[in-house]
């Protein structure tokens, strides 16, 4: 077993601030961190295009771990990252199996999040469903699954 540790740090200055003015009316400082016990790593830098690509397996990813447990026994911990050099956006979600419509309308409901250029996310997954994504074009998805130990 191993350790992570992810922090997430959060700081602002208030709205009045001259430089650098923030969305509130008082400074924000917030910070969150974990001691996390994983056991294994599978990281990739996929290169999508338009059309939809599987990032992560659910299924595949829980046949490694089925030892049974109940919800929230199995999984890890998704760290995801918008890595393209350009300003073209990756469109994400967690779709069911076979999933395969492209992510990009304003109206989809199937996807979850969108990642600018050098955006992330960090999230906890259940390995349920599937990962999966489409970019604006030739882009660069980032990924850390860190499965839980």
């Amino acid at each position: 077993m191993a350790t992570i540790t992810p922090t997430l740090t959060l700081t602002s200055n208030a709205s009045s601030a001259s430089s650098l003015p923030g969305p509130l009316s008082v400074a924000l400082s917030l910070s969150a961190s974990a001691n996390l016990t994983v056991d294994r790593v599978v990281s990739e830098i996929k290169v999508l295009g338009t059309g939809t690509v599987l990032v992560l397996d659910g299924s595949e990813l829980l046949a490694i771990d089925s030892d049974g447990g109940a919800p929230g026994s199995h999984g890890g911990f998704l760290y995801l990252k918008n890595a393209t050099a350009s300003d073209l956006d990756i469109y994400v979600a967690f779709a069911a199996d076979g999933t395969t419509e492209v992510l990009g309308s304003n109206d989809d409901p199937h996807r979850s999040f969108t990642l600018k250029q050098n955006e992330f996310a960090f999230v906890p997954w259940d390995c349920t469903g599937d990962v999966v994504a489409s970019g604006e074009g030739a882009c660069s998805l980032e990924y850390f699954f860190f499965n839980r130990g």
